[in-house]
């Protein structure tokens, strides 16, 4: 029966033990005793900040259940850049590593553990709003009470839009009617027992865009270090619609952040020493690290760096991309590591660490830079918007803060802006779908091969273990 519970809430979304309050874990501001009901704004406050921490902090209370991964802290970020070949191992220590040799089963630790990232949160998510209309708000909290809720909504449009990506074809890929296309939806908290079935690919994207404009709503726009604010949740917005190839709408989200926002671009000689500092002025929402809570071993900076796993260094095309231009300063965040033999090769140095530890480092989910780079795809395939430029303009904007001597061109293509997000977001976990929701392959140099986002293992398969609670739950083709 505990088995039962834990994976039936797991896959609903709903809280790891359906019944038991003991779900706040102890945060960077306080924790809540298992004891209390949420029952005040601050009480409201230390259950977000317990979502937050779950994003980095790889034990979420499972015991035994799993074997340790991270979200957002480590293994969420390395996935997509060792799918896409840019990245890849320098040892077979295979914690990340089988992503890049596409080795993923319905039995596999990592189709469980990557199923288990976004859904166990969100059943944190809708744990908190069962009970969140019962909060007693006083006047003076109103603003941050919606501030808090529309967090709450953000994220869980994060999540599904995360695990979209991993286990659902991407939308310009796939037929977005089509029965089981998309991913079970969470919007609730479930009964133990409930069993979930997958959305149409349209119902899961329509379900991200109504959390995140709910969540646009109630978000305050001032800075919240380590957490969503409206002008976060505002990209996050224009990315999914660059996703679903709604260019005007993608075009508009961006440019009213880069209008409007408080963030601006790095410039040229502040670019190599922002890595590792919080709240830079790129930073629109990183996931906080600390002593306390990390990946540990499954933190981004232990996979890039030699002295850690060393299962993300550069491909020789990855390496061979970054550094073509002496004069662009993104070549100089390369450094050659050979702190172990079976690990020695080029790495990015994103990831420095803090305090002297590669487990403290702050992911960053989006960044200013992206939202040019989305303004600029969305532009060049033809999006308009009011205040909208052209795609030269944002690229320009863009290399001028990164190319010394940088003379501006006149003409841009598409391959031209995913060149420049391949550049501008290594290692921040986008390339594989950069590439193959735009129709392109990548090259892998594990497979030796192209592969494009129709290859049967681009995405993950449902894990075994949640159809075998759930048999509804209709597997992806070739698992």
């Amino acid at each position: 029966m505990l088995k039962k519970t834990i994976y039936s809430i797991i896959v609903a979304g709903a809280l790891l033990l359906q019944g038991c309050e003991g779900f706040l874990e102890e945060t960077p501001s306080g924790s809540l005793p298992a004891d209390e009901a949420i029952t005040s704004v601050t009480d409201l406050n230390n259950a977000v900040n317990g979502v937050y921490t779950g994003m980095i902090d790889f034990d979420l209370g499972l015991g035994d259940f799993t074997e340790p991964y991270s979200y957002y802290g480590g293994d969420f970020i390395a996935y997509a850049d060792l799918k896409g070949g840019d990245l890849d191992y320098t040892s077979s220590n295979n914690h990340i590593s089988p992503m890049a040799r596409f080795e993923h089963s319905p039995e596999s630790n990592y189709s469980e553990q990557f199923w288990q990232m976004p859904y166990t949160l969100t059943g944190r998510v809708n744990d908190i709003f069962s009970v969140i209309d019962g909060i007693e708000v006083e006047d003076d909290e109103q603003e941050q009470f919606n501030d808090l809720k529309g967090q709450l909504y953000a994220l869980r449009a994060l999540f599904h839009f995360d695990a979209a990506r991993l286990f659902a074809k991407l939308p310009t890929l796939a037929d977005m009617d089509a029965a089981n296309s998309g991913i079970p939806l969470s919007k609730e908290k479930y009964h133990v027992d409930f069993e979930p079935t997958r959305s149409t690919l349209r119902e899961t994207y329509d379900f991200i865009k109504e959390d995140l404009n709910a969540a646009l709503g109630l978000l305050s726009e001032e800075t919240n270090l380590g957490h969503i604010n409206y002008w976060a949740a505002k990209g996050l917005l224009a990315r999914v619609h660059l996703y679903l190839g709604e260019n005007n709408e993608a075009l508009a989200a961006a440019q009213e952040v880069i209008d409007d926002s408080p963030y601006s671009l790095y410039a040229i000689d502040e670019y190599l020493n922002v890595w590792g500092v919080e709240g830079a002025a790129e930073l629109m929402f990183e996931v906080l690290t600390n002593a306390a809570h990390n990946s540990q071993r499954n933190s981004i900076g232990y996979y890039t760096h030699s002295g850690g796993y060393g299962e993300c260094a550069f491909s020789t095309q990855g390496y061979e991309l970054l550094t073509a231009d002496a004069n662009d300063i993104r070549s100089q965040l390369i450094e050659w590591e050979e702190d172990e033999t079976d690990t020695k090769g080029y790495y990015t140095q994103k990831y420095p660490g803090r305090n002297g530890s590669l487990y403290q480092n702050n992911p960053a989910v989006i960044r200013l830079s992206e939202v040019y780079l989305i303004a600029a795809e969305a532009s060049v395939k033809g999006g308009t918007a009011s205040q909208g430029k052209s795609a030269e303009w944002y690229i320009n904007q863009l290399r001028q803060n990164r190319i010394s001597g940088y003379s501006d061109v006149a003409t841009v293509t598409l391959d031209d802006v995913l060149t420049e997000r391949r550049k501008e977001l290594v290692a921040e976990g986008h390339r594989c779908w950069d590439a193959w929701r735009n129709g392109k392959s990548i090259y892998s140099p594990r497979m030796n091969r192209e592969i494009d986002g129709n290859y049967g293992r681009a995405i993950l398969p449902i894990p075994k273990r949640e159809r075998d609670i759930s048999p509804g739950l209709t597997q992806n083709p070739d698992y």
